[in-house]
């Protein structure tokens, strides 16, 4: 047990050292994959259990994701983790123990693409389309439960999380999101002007155009805006939460409320910012809980 958490902090730390993980970088790549083998290591020594699966993506290379699985007799009701741009499929063990797991759930993650072991897929306008295969492909999982399956999105990959909300509406029991990164910061130049710079080349690396114009990005990311591409606004039968902190840069309160009013069953949640991490447990409990009433 000891030994499992020592090869969880390497793996943080190896992580830590790859960040943001903009592609080319040779040095983050290598801490990418010393991030992974000491997850790998990790997991083996932890409670419950964790499963390496391979997903067949056609048109290209296939991807590994992991299932963290709580102590009991399965299938699990499951949650699909869609993280941040600039985060590692490992970096949500903690997510997973402290707020999953208690209440019998199993997650899943994913790398994004163009990172870790999505890292020979680049992003494109289909930003859920490593995500979709790896959702469709969970009937023939035997620890999962693939009729109580929900996604968790963190900032962009609320954006995954949500088109798969209108994609997948019968695969999916609930969308949950978190500063959720689905229109405002994609379509307007003047809401970009208020992240740090590094947000966006961590964008521009994601989308394979690192060497592209202000202009050229500005234009393909209006590509990228769940309301530009016809969803968003439209009626959407999957349940959704949406968390949001007030005067966040990446994600004002509208942001929130555009998919949670798109929703049949919508839920905004506003999280006080002060004391932070206080109110970002409570916000994750609730979560949480939402999660498995909608699991039934």
């Amino acid at each position: 047990m000891l030994s499992g958490r020592h090869w969880l902090h390497a793996s943080n730390l190896y992580s830590i050292a790859a960040y943001p993980h903009i592609k080319g970088d040779e040095l983050a790549e290598q801490a990418q994959a010393l991030a992974n083998r000491a997850y790998e290591e990790a997991a083996q020594r932890l409670p419950g259990s964790l499963r390496e699966l391979e997903f067949t993506i056609p048109g290209g290379s296939p991807i590994t994701g992991f299932l963290h699985m709580p102590k009991g007799e399965g299938p699990f009701p499951t949650v699909l983790m869609c993280g941040g741009l600039d985060s590692l499929q490992t970096d949500y063990y903690n997510l997973y123990e402290n707020y999953f797991s208690p209440l019998g759930i199993a997650m899943l993650t994913i790398d994004m693409p163009s990172i870790g072991f999505s890292s020979k897929w680049t992003l494109n306008q289909d930003t859920s389309l490593l995500h979709q295969h790896a959702l469709r492909h969970l009937e023939n999982v035997p620890w999962i439960d693939h009729t109580r399956v929900a996604a968790f999105g963190f900032r962009f990959g609320a954006n995954i999380a949500v088109r798969l909300g209108y994609l997948e509406p019968q695969r999916l029991k609930a969308v949950a999101c978190l500063g959720p990164v689905v229109h405002g910061l994609l379509v307007d130049p003047l809401h970009q002007g208020r992240v740090p710079e590094m947000y966006l080349d961590v964008l521009a690396s994601r989308l394979g155009m690192h060497d592209a114009s202000d202009e050229a990005l500005r234009v393909e990311l209006n590509r990228y805006s769940l309301k530009t591409q016809g969803l968003l606004g439209r009626r959407c039968p999957t349940p959704m939460l949406s968390g949001f902190w007030k005067d966040d840069p990446f994600s004002p309160e509208e942001e929130s409320r555009l998919i949670t009013s798109s929703s049949a069953d919508g839920k905004l949640l506003e999280i006080p910012f002060n004391p932070v991490y206080r109110n970002f447990d409570h916000a994750l409990r609730q979560i949480a809980r939402w999660i498995n009433h909608r699991f039934g």
